[in-house]
């Protein structure tokens, strides 16, 4: 079993670009778990915990956020990149992308993956 961090870009000043982000990312997690792979989806899991923030802009939030990613990091084994438009200035993932290759730890673009999770 493979245990997958699964990043994908979150921000964005269109509340509909964000929210079509989650989506599509949950759909990429829900395939990587029917392949029989472990997952951590951050855009799964803080998406609706964003949602309850009351008064804090999307820096703030980030910043909240980052001792959280960096366990969930710590546990996988590998990174996946859902490649959105926007992954590749997201510094949430260039931040994520450092700390794998750090570890000498797989780094993927899920549109070169996406065919062993079918």
């Amino acid at each position: 079993m493979r245990k997958i961090f699964l990043a994908c870009p979150y921000s964005h000043a269109d509340a509909n670009v964000v929210h079509e982000r989650f989506i599509q990312c949950n759909e990429v997690a829900a395939a990587i778990v029917e392949s029989g792979n472990a997952v951590f989806s951050q855009v799964s899991m803080s998406h609706p915990i964003n949602l309850a923030f009351k008064g804090k802009d999307s820096a703030a939030i980030g910043k909240l956020w980052g001792p959280v990613d960096a366990v969930f990091m710590e546990a996988m084994e590998e990174l996946i990149i859902l490649d959105l438009p926007g992954w590749d200035i997201s510094s949430g993932i260039k931040r994520e992308i450092e700390f794998f290759k750090n570890k000498g730890r797989p780094v993927s673009l899920w549109s070169e993956v996406s065919a062993q999770f079918a």
